[in-house]
């Protein structure tokens, strides 16, 4: 029979969500129309390819972030920055997330409505008065776009250090070309790690494992965003697994990127049932037009997942480093009491 459990009300992290390809469409078509841009995520999205579970048809992933860079060019002050802020951590706190750390890459947004420390004490304050009006917990994975941002990477790690602890949970590394040259970034994320933030590293979505091993070799990277090519080589899964590296999925992005084939093919329930710690996460949900509580539905409905498997999934996120003690505490707890509810 199948399970009658409420996927939104299963207790969740989201910790693989850029913030810029995050925001709900409707404030990002609310401030379009303020803007006087015509703007529409879903009708700009490229023709369906009709991927089971999702949307697909971008031709590669230059595509996709040329269309991404789309929404950061409306926000035309702090103001707009910080209503964005609040709006995403609205839309995370109904679909049962407990813990929400998106992707923030102040760069997007500075020097043009001000210094890369100004753009973020604002994304950190809308955070910290969003999340007290939803009661969720939020932090901020500071992040570094390899592709671009070598010439401010010191400087962006100047403030991922300066707000360690007071906002930003962790410091991260994002980019479409692998290998990435992660050697140029080494001494960026030491620092980081000095002021106690885990790093997070993208690899393993369009290089692949030995990607992956470059990020936790040279990086210190604890957890990997998307690392689904690390199938490829088994001996690799199982250093995963005695290190506890985490990884943070996001099987409707690879679909609709070209990552994997379709999602009955995606191999997180490979990695997972190997022992690898696998984090579901939308990535992008403005553009994907799926949110965190459809990706478990990805698990139960395509990959066959028992409610079990869903919890013990889920219950992965208990790992994440940024997390305080007492949001733990209530995850470890609401995913105990939402088995129990039959």
């Amino acid at each position: 029979m199948p399970s009658t459990r409420s996927l939104t009300a299963l207790p969740k992290v989201h910790v693989h969500a850029h913030l810029d390809g995050s925001y709900p469409r409707d404030a990002v078509l609310a401030l379009a129309r303020r803007r006087g841009v015509d703007l529409d995520p879903d009708r700009d999205l490229p023709e369906r390819t009709g991927a089971p579970g999702g949307p697909g048809g971008w031709r590669d992933v230059w595509e996709f972030f040329e269309a991404y860079g789309r929404v950061p060019a409306l926000v035309a002050d702090l103001d707009d920055l910080a209503e964005l802020c609040g709006a995403l951590v609205a839309q995370e706190a109904a679909q049962g997330v407990v813990y929400l750390e998106p992707a923030v890459e102040p760069q997007l947004y500075a020097p043009r409505l001000g210094s890369l420390r100004d753009v973020t004490r604002v994304v950190l304050e809308a955070f910290a008065d969003a999340a007290t009006r939803h009661g969720v917990e939020v932090g901020a994975l500071l992040t570094v776009n390899t592709d671009q941002d070598e010439p401010i990477a010191g400087d962006l790690t100047d403030v991922a250090v300066e707000f360690a602890g007071a906002g930003v949970t962790a410091f991260g590394t994002a980019g479409f070309e692998e290998p990435s040259g992660l050697q140029r970034f080494a001494a960026h994320a030491a620092r980081a790690r000095a002021a106690g933030l885990p790093v997070v590293a993208h690899a393993g979505q369009t290089g692949g494992w030995e990607c992956v091993a470059e990020a936790v070799d040279v990086l210190g990277a604890t957890r990997i965003s998307h690392g689904v090519r690390s199938v490829e080589n088994p001996e690799f899964v199982r250093r995963l697994v005695e290190a506890g590296i985490v990884l943070d999925v996001a099987p409707v992005s690879n679909v609709a990127l070209g990552v994997v084939e379709d999602l009955a093919a995606h191999p997180a329930p490979v990695l997972h049932r190997a022992g690898v710690g696998v984090t579901l996460n939308a990535d992008d949900q403005l553009w994907f037009g799926r949110s965190v509580t459809d990706q478990y539905a990805v698990a139960r409905d395509v990959w066959g997942f028992s409610d079990a498997d869903l919890a013990a999934l889920a219950g992965h996120g208990l790992r994440v480093e940024g997390m305080s003690a007492r949001t733990r505490q209530v995850f470890g707890a609401g995913l105990a009491a939402w088995l129990d509810d039959v």
